[in-house]
């Protein structure tokens, strides 16, 4: 099974293999091998960020916004190096 995951594929190395980021954040095995292990990652590290921003005191509204924003940033980092979704 070929990796497609934004950070194995910008070269950071065997743990950050489709199966070990599946695994550790939920991503189902159907979707290891596929650029869809990128949006579930995407959706899980937004809901991971809105529940920090909640703990943290933020109202709902703006902890989604600013999430949404971080969600933005990567997917411009990405297009800028060249990955695709």
């Amino acid at each position: 099974m070929e990796n497609k995951n934004w950070l194995y594929q910008l070269g950071y190395g065997d743990d950050f293999r489709d199966s070990e980021v599946g695994n550790a954040y939920g991503i189902p095995q159907s979707d290891w091998g596929t650029s869809a292990v990128n949006r579930q990652m995407l959706d899980r590290v937004h809901e991971m960020n809105v529940e920090g921003y909640l703990s943290e005191g933020i109202e709902l509204k703006k902890a989604k916004h600013m999430a949404d924003k971080r969600r933005s940033m990567a997917l411009k980092s990405a297009k800028d190096a060249g990955l695709k979704l």
